[in-house]
């Protein structure tokens, strides 16, 4: 389902913010490559976006997607590589010891863990690499306490000003730094958290991105012009009645609960929500016709994301949340085969982005 009068110019991966729940998007991103490797059996992801784009756990995958070998022109990880990590190296990510569950409280009075696990696994990932080397561009969201205000990791700003060109793995701690979980990560003058703050959901972002290239090609581009496959990280949110959030003053709405507390759940849920909406509207809406009941179908935007059993924490890299996240996405694949059919038909039809 290529979109009306012509092909796709411009294509975007976007991936959700959701800690371990990663595995999700890593597992239908599997499932994606293994598909056009039907057609192309050297295929990889880059061979088939011009723009990657991720939130937190999003961000992960977007670099490591990216990031080449050995400074050469293919991609150190593919999808199949990246399940492994959330697989395998997830529990060792999240390893606190007692001596630091002691000192902070559980988390109630500094962040529940330090950043020398995930550097040590983005190192072994993402290798030594620097912003600007990323195969595609790359949009990698995160917020600076300091300024304060939103702070976006760009390819293209980062071959424009080598003041502006992190390590990507620099760049995938500050997208990581989940408040409470993670420390903020300090570069130059900034002071960067977890992007999900105010961009759990990084499509719309990307969308812009986008459509504000004026000299790169293919520039300039309408939304006409754009494929956009947005991946969530599975969704389980607590329902709440008026009778119970009424009653609620500020323990209420910051107390843990089951899906986390309640104000982070509303603000995060939200903000996705809101995003998928927007996408969907600006990018397959036709304008004079009634909404589709479903959104998210193509042509022109596509939206992976399954409903969880139960909530499941940024954190929770257990053997029995690993085989449930497994398992909800290999419902989701086979609930939208023809979906990803009709997607990989798309992308096997249009050229190679240019480097």
């Amino acid at each position: 389902m290529a979109a009306e009068g012509g092909s796709t110019r411009f294509r975007i991966l976007s991936i959700d913010g959701g800690g371990i729940r990663g595995l999700i998007p890593a597992l239908l991103l599997q499932e994606l490559e293994t598909r056009l490797r039907k057609q192309r059996p050297d295929a990889v992801l880059v061979d088939y976006f011009h723009l990657f784009a991720g939130t937190s756990t999003g961000g992960l995958i977007a670099l490591g997607l990216t990031a080449p070998e050995n400074s050469g022109p293919q991609p150190r990880m593919d999808a199949e590589r990246l399940v492994d990590l959330y697989r395998n190296r997830g529990p060792e990510i999240f390893q606190r010891t007692l001596t630091r569950k002691l000192r902070t409280l559980g988390g109630w009075t500094g962040p529940k863990y330090d950043l020398d696990a995930l550097r040590a696994v983005l190192t072994d990932e993402l290798g030594s690499a620097q912003l600007a080397n990323a195969l595609r561009e790359l949009l990698v969201v995160g917020y600076d306490t300091a300024a304060p205000g939103p702070h976006f990791f760009k390819r293209w700003q980062a071959l424009a000003a080598p003041e502006e060109n992190p390590s990507m793995v620099e760049v995938g701690l500050a997208t990581s730094a989940a408040p409470t979980y993670f420390p903020a990560v300090g570069l130059d003058d900034a002071a960067i958290v977890d992007g999900g703050v105010f961009a759990a959901n990084p499509t719309i972002a990307a969308v812009a991105e986008a459509l504000k290239r004026t000299t790169e090609p293919p520039a300039p581009l309408v939304p006409h012009d754009l494929l956009v496959l947005s991946l969530g990280t599975g969704r389980h949110v607590d329902r709440y009645s008026e009778r119970e959030v009424s009653g609620w003053g500020k323990l209420g709405w910051i107390w843990p609960r089951a899906s986390g507390p309640p104000l982070l759940e509303v603000m995060f849920d939200g903000q996705s929500r809101s995003a998928h909406h927007w996408a969907h509207m600006l990018l397959n809406h036709v304008p004079g016709q009634e909404p589709d009941e479903e959104f998210g179908h193509g042509p022109r935007y596509w939206r992976f994301e399954p409903d969880l059993p139960r909530p499941t924490g940024l954190d929770d890299a257990s053997e029995a949340t690993i085989d449930e996240l497994s398992a909800a996405a290999r419902g989701m694949i086979e609930e939208r085969a023809a979906d990803l059919d009709a997607l990989t038909t798309v992308l096997e039809t249009e050229g190679r982005p240019a480097a």
